[in-house]
């Protein structure tokens, strides 16, 4: 697979006023497109480091993409740097500049002077017009054919030129054409992270085809089934070949794929059953309601009673409480409970928890949730 390094510029990122969904979004559809990314760097906005950065990376890597400074101020320094790190000067496009002022006039905005540094390129770049803003972006090959390509920072104007212009021709070049790569996402909640690698770590492995891993977050593991081949038809047969023995393993505690979450799940259960619920929230600050309410696309409210239907008898009441701890506890005590409006059999979880009150609050929400999930 082609080594792929993304290289993120502005000092605003390593300040942290800027957060780098570039580079996140950049690793996600290279890698996806058959790339392999080694290496993601932020560097400030200094011509010096940028150029030592590109150089560096050329070494090793076959690609180099990099986002950010290509505007029109004395600070966008990317230009001028691949030039400096490919060695060839910078050269002035009419037909760039015809392409700025185009889009400014279309806008009715006034192109001010230094927008002409937009229309410099590296000697021998291939220009790729960006019809969402003012930045061109453009590719060069080196003297070794390696490649760089150089895209806007803006993140709308940075998708669509990636998808629309960038990545075919990355594909060609790098002959990827017939490469399809996927990932599916298992969401497993009631087992932490060593409890699922003891389950299913004998089908973790750091290499091969399908690659499963692990992710552990608050309240929730993520298992990662990723799979490659020359058709999306057999990359889904060995995704599902291994979903299926995982779920065999996980059984109920998986509940949801990709995007899904646990609320969703279960306020699509309520919604079909057309059951009603009464929260009583004693120990999780707000954080269950929080959660359902955001999921039923309702509007949050602080009472710690909620009623998703009004003042008609509840067919569920799910409570959250402390329990009044012993003088040798270390650890406070929780109850959660499921009393069925019917009568039915109520359902208790006792649970100890410790850490500041934020995480427990948190981490008592979810797990209030997915009791509740299992109980539907």
């Amino acid at each position: 697979m082609p080594k792929v390094a993304v290289l993120t510029i502005g000092t605003e990122l390593l300040l942290g006023k800027v957060v780098d969904t570039n580079g996140a979004y950049l690793g996600e559809i290279l890698s996806s497109a058959g790339f392999d990314v080694a290496i993601r760097v932020s560097v400030g906005d200094h011509l010096r480091e940028i150029v030592s950065w590109i150089r560096s990376l050329l070494d090793d890597m076959d690609l180099v993409v990099t986002t950010g400074g290509l505007g029109p101020t004395k600070d966008d320094l990317t230009r001028q740097a691949v030039a400096d790190a490919v060695g060839v000067p910078l050269v002035f496009s009419e037909a760039l500049l015809k392409e700025i002022e185009e889009i400014f006039t279309s806008r009715r905005f006034h192109m001010t002077e230094n927008n002409r540094r937009q229309a410099y390129l590296p000697d021998g770049a291939l220009p790729i017009s960006n019809p969402m803003g003012t930045a061109p972006a453009f590719l060069v090959q080196t003297a070794k054919g390696h490649e760089i390509v150089c895209l806007p920072g803006v993140p709308r104007e940075l998708k669509f030129l990636m998808e629309k212009r960038v990545l075919p021709i990355l594909k060609r070049d790098f002959g990827l054409e017939g490469y399809v790569k996927r990932t599916r996402v298992l969401k497993v909640c009631g087992l932490g992270e060593s409890g699922v690698d003891q389950q299913i770590g004998d089908l973790m492995k750091t290499e091969g085809n399908p690659f499963v891993g692990v992710l552990a977050s608050p309240g929730m593991i993520r298992v990662l089934i990723t799979a490659e081949g020359e058709t999306e038809g057999a990359v889904e047969a060995m995704i599902e070949e291994v979903e299926k023995e995982i779920r065999r393993r996980l059984g109920a505690l998986i509940f949801g794929v990709d995007d899904e979450t646990l609320e969703g799940k279960v306020v699509e259960a309520f919604l079909k059953r057309r059951k009603r619920l009464l929260v009583e929230d004693f120990a999780t600050g707000g954080e269950i309601a929080r959660r359902l309410l955001q999921a039923f696309n309702g509007t949050y409210r602080s009472e710690t009673h909620i009623d998703f239907a009004g003042k008609e008898t509840p067919h569920l009441r799910l409570r959250a409480r402390p329990l009044p701890s012993g003088k040798n506890d270390s650890l406070p005590e929780y109850e959660i409970s499921i009393l069925p409006g019917n009568g039915g059999e109520e359902k208790v979880k006792r649970i100890r928890l410790g850490g500041n009150k934020r995480d427990v609050e948190i981490r008592l929400g979810i797990i209030a949730i997915d009791l509740l999930r299992k109980w539907l």
